[in-house]
């Protein structure tokens, strides 16, 4: 039942990044929820799972999207390893953190894609540009991220509820 849910709530996540979030597009960018996913899913779940989950997640947004195929898969299986192998070192219970944390996740992913479409894009005008969206989006990420962090926390802590239960129901029958 479990990944079941799972699987519910990323294409739920999906369906909200690519439709509904459209709407809040400021000076051409949006903000990256699954970047903040990613980050979630490391911070609970370590290095492995983190860095899966964010290739996943992020071979799901190339496909997507019309940006090149694998970037963001690999910047964000990137972040989803090392945040998730720093998940003992941060202290994820304030909002502070929260920002800081997340804001040097996305500096992270956005290094990555930027020296990626650097050395794939031939033509190196449109770099000045490129840089000024993805640290626009960086920002916008970061401050949407706690509200986006306590939607997971939410979905979370319900489906671990609601596995626990199930697991007890079962046990006394």
């Amino acid at each position: 039942m479990n990944v079941i849910a799972n699987i519910f709530l990323i294409v739920l996540l999906f369906v909200f990044q690519t439709t509904f979030l459209h709407s809040f597009t400021i000076m051409g960018v949006r903000p990256d929820i699954v970047l903040i996913l990613t980050f979630f899913i490391s911070v609970n779940l370590g290095e492995g799972r983190g860095a899966i989950s964010g290739f996943t997640l992020g071979l799901i947004q190339d496909c997507l999207s019309s940006n090149l195929l694998g970037t963001n898969a690999f910047s964000k299986g990137i972040v989803g390893f090392i945040f998730g192998y720093l998940r003992d070192k941060i202290f994820f219970e304030n909002i502070f953190s929260q920002f800081t944390f997340v804001l040097l996740a996305s500096l992270v992913d956005t290094a990555i894609i930027f020296l990626i479409v650097f050395l794939t894009i031939p033509d190196k005008t449109q770099m000045a540009i490129v840089l000024n969206k993805l640290l626009l989006s960086s920002v916008y990420t970061t401050l949407v991220a706690p509200l986006f962090i306590l939607i997971f926390v939410f979905f979370r802590d319900k489906v671990v509820v609601f596995s626990k239960k199930r697991r007890r129901e079962s046990a006394i029958k």
